[in-house]
């Protein structure tokens, strides 16, 4: 799950916002010289290894490229903006209710008896 921006500081980090694209950059490197040179023992001809083995910026922005932009979804389900109904005595078998709202949706609708609990 990612929910949070790492900042190029590398020191902070900022929550994802709602609703925007990003792009979405992975790198990664193994823990071999962390590994190597935590070890119990080593050889005698044992030498540190220089760095970490790095996935290449190329790489990464292969990656990007072919995930392309993702959008964030909202956290919060839609709301009628708009929500009316004309009298439901002008007609004998219709109700006609109309209704907008805030963000694309399915409303639905259903007529019950007042007496059917």
């Amino acid at each position: 799950e990612m929910n949070r921006i790492w900042e190029k500081d590398t020191i902070g980090s900022s929550r994802l916002e709602h609703e925007v694209p990003y792009h979405i950059f992975c790198f990664a490197e193994d823990d071999w010289k962390l590994q190597a040179d935590e070890a119990a023992e080593h050889s005698p001809n044992y030498i540190s290894p220089p760095l970490p083995q790095r996935t290449s910026l190329s790489a990464a922005e292969i990656l990007r490229d072919g995930i392309g932009l993702q959008t964030t979804l909202d956290d919060s389900p839609p709301s009628f903006t708009l929500l009316s109904i004309q009298d439901p005595t002008a007609f004998d078998t219709p109700i006609h209710v109309t209704f907008a709202l805030n963000e694309a949706g399915t409303a639905y609708c259903r007529a019950t008896r007042m007496d059917s609990g």
